[in-house]
């Protein structure tokens, strides 16, 4: 795909997006989420420390039943960086740390810079008899700032510090899913696992879109931290995931559940990452 296609099929994404009114923006001070014990419920573990971390659109129900309804569900998720800066950044870790639950339990830490996890899905159990469920998840980065560091906020040549990002299990009866990601364009997305979907005479579709841009100009080295995701003790299929450094994906796996597909059933996920970026090291 060539640069202009490219960009302009970011820009009609961005259009989509912004025109529904959505925006979300990541803080860059540390996080750091520690679950109770909560046995009756499916839990969600995410901590985002740092520039443009994007957790949008995910579910992890115990049960999901639909009985000739029809459920459409939309999340739009756009995050935009256009200014410049003029000084060091020094970020801390992000931990997610999950507990003890009897459904689905997901942990996800981002750290850094443009780190997507979206339309990930792990409820337990879903079922839809003559019905329709469409569920739909956007989710745009883009960086277009300028960035120009000192060691103390003067000239150039700063560093950008980002520490590390780890997502630890607890102990679940049903999927368990890790995700950590840190460092720049850390695509995680349109993942299933989902344990059991029983779809009688009715209509599932589950679709994802996750890009993340960077044209950004920066001036020094940049340092990142390490991503650690460590599982716990599970029942069922537990999935790992741990991406560190550039332009890493992990889209659209379908996982280990069931489909009684007695319907029609389709997930679909699209990721892109795309750099342009230009960083001069000193």
């Amino acid at each position: 795909m060539t640069h202009g296609a490219t960009g302009q099929k970011v820009r009609r994404v961005v259009m989509v997006v912004l025109s529904a009114g959505a925006w979300v923006s990541a803080g860059s001070t540390s996080a750091f989420a520690d679950m109770d014990l909560t046995p009756l419920s499916g839990q969600e573990q995410t901590d985002q420390a740092g520039k443009q971390n994007l957790s949008c659109g995910n579910s992890a129900r115990l049960l999901r039943v639909n009985l000739v309804e029809t459920v459409h569900q939309g999340k739009p998720c756009v995050d935009i960086d256009g200014h410049t800066r003029h000084h060091t950044t020094h970020h801390r870790g992000a931990h997610a740390v999950g507990a003890t639950t009897l459904g689905p339990q997901t942990n996800i830490a981002q750290r850094g810079k443009q780190n997507l996890a979206c339309g990930n899905s792990a409820d337990l159990i879903t079922v839809n008899v003559a019905g329709t469920l469409n569920q739909k998840t956007t989710c745009v980065a883009v960086d277009r700032g300028h960035h120009h560091g000192g060691s103390h906020g003067h000239g150039h040549g700063g560093h950008a510090h980002r520490g590390n990002a780890s997502a630890l299990g607890g102990t679940a009866i049903g999927p368990e899913v890790n995700a950590a990601q840190t460092g720049k364009q850390n695509v995680y997305c349109g993942n299933s696992a989902d344990t059991l979907t029983v779809n009688v005479l009715g209509t599932i579709r589950k679709h994802t879109n996750c890009i993340a841009v960077d044209h950004s100009h920066g001036h020094g080295p940049e340092h990142r931290g390490r991503a650690l995701a460590d599982g716990g003790q599970v029942v069922g299929p537990e999935t790992n995931t741990a991406q560190n450094g550039r332009q890493n994906q992990t889209c659209g796996n379908p996982g280990l559940g069931i489909d009684l597909p007695l319907g029609q059933t389709k997930r679909t996920a699209r990721c892109g990452v795309h750099d342009d970026s230009a960083t001069r090291n000193h």
